[in-house]
């Protein structure tokens, strides 16, 4: 066993002192540091078993799901035109969705693209949806760059 003021190995029986309200087992040296307590005799620290709490699992969530979805590139003007429609001020639906109105403002004026836990909450609250799906079947090779790449043009020989 070692001290827990100085750390070295306790021959004999430790000591046990009471340093600002804590009790401690110290050798014979560091026991002036603190009161003894009278009386007292070490014990093993055996910690009695627990009875395991049960593993509740949960169902893992598919972060690949929402990824086949993208926001729809007129989504300002389809903001702009549904808040309208429910003859909201931009002030009003802030206070609806609990978001300030000039973070709606930007997005309305494209300067911003929504978050997805803002994007939910104009959706439900305009009853519009501000994305589509899009499948890699849509996407072409090369559609992202603008001309044409070394890509396009070799062909690979295999030997």
């Amino acid at each position: 066993m070692e001290c827990e003021i100085c750390g070295i190995e306790i021959i004999g029986s430790p000591r046990r002192v009471v340093v600002e309200g804590t009790e401690l087992e110290v050798c014979a040296k560091c026991a002036h540091y603190g009161k003894t307590q009278d009386g007292w005799v070490p014990s093993s620290r055996k910690v009695s078993p627990v009875a395991p709490t049960p593993i509740i699992k949960k169902p893992k969530r598919s972060f690949f799901k929402d990824m086949d979805e993208d926001i729809i590139s007129d989504y300002s003007q389809v903001i702009r035109e549904a808040r309208e429609a429910k003859g909201l001020t931009i002030e009003e639906l802030g206070l609806d969705i609990k978001e300030k109105s000039s973070l709606i403002r930007k997005i309305e004026r494209s300067e911003i693209m929504p978050e997805d836990s803002m994007r939910k909450k104009l959706e439900y609250a305009l009853g519009i949806k501000l994305t589509e799906r899009t499948s890699s079947d849509d996407m072409e090779h090369g559609s992202l760059l603008q001309g044409t790449t070394l890509g396009d043009i070799v062909k690979i020989k295999r030997k």
